[in-house]
């Protein structure tokens, strides 16, 4: 690889962290830490990229925007459906705003998934039921029918992204309705809490959380999966969220907590690490990434 093929590469890295484990994009990190004038460049189209981004963050977006344009375009269509009276339109009114469930989809891909599973089995079964065995060496006949019926076969729910873990706490935390389950000062309260309801907890903190006042804690679910949260109160970076998932429901390489991967998810900085058995997400608002690490 040379210089110019890694700049092509480097240019649609994205600063979130989601592209590092592509061997490709890491191959050409590799060569801009060993060349100087590459390293300058990265770096300042990495400056460019998070001031942009803030810059949209700042940006305050109509709560109905996606609403109004697809209204918009389905009338260009003319499938916007038409009402004959007041009623209709109270109807149509009522249905416009109704929001999925953001698992709702894989939920019910699921569920189609296991009906199909069950299908196929029970044909099976039927085409085995007819088929006539013989038997006691000619001397007598008999027809045996399986009866053993194995179950429905077991559909894999898709491991849970990353950035949909981060963007899902986000947003549980910045609606009116989020509560904590538990609020405590002494952090072996709050994880006593969390292993009581048998929700992920950590066993090994970062030293610079292990001494931190507790706030609160309660569990995140998402699409299925349940983790956790447990929020501290650190002097420096105000309060900070450990989000904490079981590593069999999320897909991701991460490094080990010594050297926990930082970045920047808008407003919002971000250190990710993960053990043997579960993954860790400590995010804080408003915060420099650096600052985070100086946790570790």
């Amino acid at each position: 690889m040379d210089r110019e093929q890694a700049r092509f590469i480097l240019k649609s890295f994205r600063p979130c962290g989601a592209d590092h484990g592509c061997k490709e994009f890491a191959e050409a990190l590799r060569f801009a830490n060993e060349d100087p004038e590459l390293s300058q460049w990265l770096a300042r189209e990495r400056a460019f990229d998070t001031g942009f981004a803030s810059a949209l963050d700042r940006l305050s977006m109509p709560t109905s925007l996606r609403e109004s344009i697809l209204s918009h375009l389905a009338v260009e269509r003319g499938d916007l459906p038409q009402p004959k009276d007041r009623i209709d339109a109270m109807f149509v009114g009522a249905m416009a705003t109704i929001v999925p469930p953001a698992g709702l989809r894989i939920e019910i891909v699921a569920a189609m998934d296991r009906t199909e599973a069950i299908r196929i089995h029970r044909t099976r079964f039927r085409r085995r039921a007819m088929i006539p065995v013989a038997a006691a060496a000619g001397i007598a006949l008999a027809f045996v029918f399986t009866l053993h019926t194995p179950g429905p076969e077991v559909v894999k729910v898709p491991k849970l992204p990353m950035d949909v873990v981060e963007t899902e706490f986000i947003r549980a935390f910045e609606s009116p309705d989020f509560t904590l389950d538990q609020k405590r000062e002494d952090q072996r309260e709050l994880f006593d809490h969390l292993k009581t309801r048998k929700l992920p907890c950590p066993c090994c903190l970062p030293k610079g959380l292990a001494n931190l006042k507790g706030i609160g804690c309660r569990e995140l679910v998402i699409d299925g999966r349940v983790g956790s949260i447990v929020c501290f109160d650190e002097r420096e970076n105000g309060i900070v969220h450990l989000v904490i998932f079981r590593r069999q429901d999320v897909c991701a390489e991460l490094p080990e907590r010594d050297a926990p991967l930082l970045t920047q998810h808008g407003k919002w900085a971000v250190a990710r690490w993960a053990d043997e058995e579960r993954i860790f997400i400590l995010i804080g608002d408003r915060t420099d990434p650096r600052r985070l690490s100086a946790l570790f």
